[in-house]
């Protein structure tokens, strides 16, 4: 008996913890803006844009074109490790780049900075697209691990944009960039997005004329490396539901939703952001975000990550309209949540 009731006083010693500890909690999911809002830490008095973060957390790795590295003379890729905090007692959220050296998730990301050794030239290196790959094990760093990544970009050293990636799944140090022969074209190539089960990949060209999205099925029973370095001749077709007579550029997908910008008419001037769900098989018609995101000036390169513990989910995107720091800058806005495709 005595037993039975010392561990009755810890149950409900346990119960009334909590409950103090829940009460003194007012907020218990988290809210991004649904207006946008400047990233200033992240941004510069040069152009910063063209963003791309794959999904690790509340702690992550974005990396961005931007002119600062040559003072506005050509774009190189930047990587910087953002972080998003949410306050469950005052409703504060605090967006910031975090330098915290003793933190697993900054040194296990340390090596994209030689990721970049590899691919900023004195050319233009544009839309940065990271794909996890798992952390690896044999690391030279302090846990020794490190993660791993397929990053895919384009670069316009040949005349023209070309897409390329290099990936560091076997080794710390990333491996000399290649081209993905089957997306490119003697025009401009950029911007290329898998879907939700790597059956295809997406990305913008104008081999046509005006910027187009097209996609490009794969073989998704084989990996993702494999898959690029595949010199197979594959059919390249116009998805002719999202692409316009004007130019469509930078798709990016996460699950069902599809983003990318578009200076089509209807729209509220320059380029607007537009979205489309992945419905019955195939991608609906676009909508444009409308007048809280879109300005009568450019807005460019969204993605997307969604935030399970927020009632809406994260995009970032690139802006020249006034307000930020000069040229375009980095905003971050609250958009409707997805819908997750397994």
């Amino acid at each position: 008996m005595k037993k039975r009731a010392f561990f009755g006083i810890i149950l409900v010693s346990g119960l009334v913890l909590m409950a103090l500890t829940c009460n003194k909690y007012k907020y218990f999911t988290g809210q991004f803006s649904e207006t946008p809002v400047n990233l200033m830490e992240f941004n510069s008095e040069y152009d910063d844009y063209n963003s791309a973060s794959p999904i690790l957390g509340e702690t992550f790795p974005l990396c961005f074109s931007s002119t600062r590295n040559s003072q506005g003379a050509n774009y190189d890729i930047v990587y910087k490790l953002m972080s998003i905090e949410f306050s469950k007692i005052n409703g504060t959220l605090h967006i910031y780049e975090n330098t915290s050296s003793n933190l697993n998730v900054y040194t296990e990301n340390t090596n994209i900075n030689n990721a970049l050794s590899k691919i900023n030239t004195s050319y233009d290196e544009f839309g940065p697209y990271l794909i996890p790959q798992g952390r690896n094990f044999n690391g030279t760093n302090t846990p020794v691990k490190f993660q791993t990544y397929i990053f895919i970009y384009s670069n316009n050293s040949s005349g023209d944009q070309d897409i390329m990636f290099t990936q560091n799944i076997e080794n710390e140090n990333y491996a000399p960039t290649v081209k993905v022969n089957f997306l490119n074209s003697a025009s401009d190539d950029a911007y290329p997005v898998f879907n939700h089960d790597n059956s295809e990949i997406y990305f913008t060209s104008n081999r046509e004329g005006s910027f187009n999205i097209y996609k490009a099925e794969t073989d998704n029973s084989k990996e993702i490396l494999e898959i690029l370095t595949d010199d197979s001749p594959v059919l390249v077709e116009k998805d002719t539901i999202l692409s316009s007579e004007f130019d469509d550029k930078c798709p990016f997908i996460s699950h069902d939703l599809m983003v990318f910008t578009s200076n089509r008419e209807g729209g509220f001037g320059g380029y607007d952001l537009y979205y489309s769900r992945f419905e019955d098989g195939k991608w609906s018609a676009p909508v444009n975000f409308g007048e809280k995101i879109n300005t009568r000036y450019d807005e460019y390169r969204p993605i997307v990550r969604p935030q399970w513990d927020f009632r809406n989910d994260f995009m970032i995107f690139s802006s020249n309209r006034p307000g930020g720091k000069d040229g375009f800058d980095l905003y971050y806005v609250g958009i409707d949540k997805i819908n997750r495709i397994d």
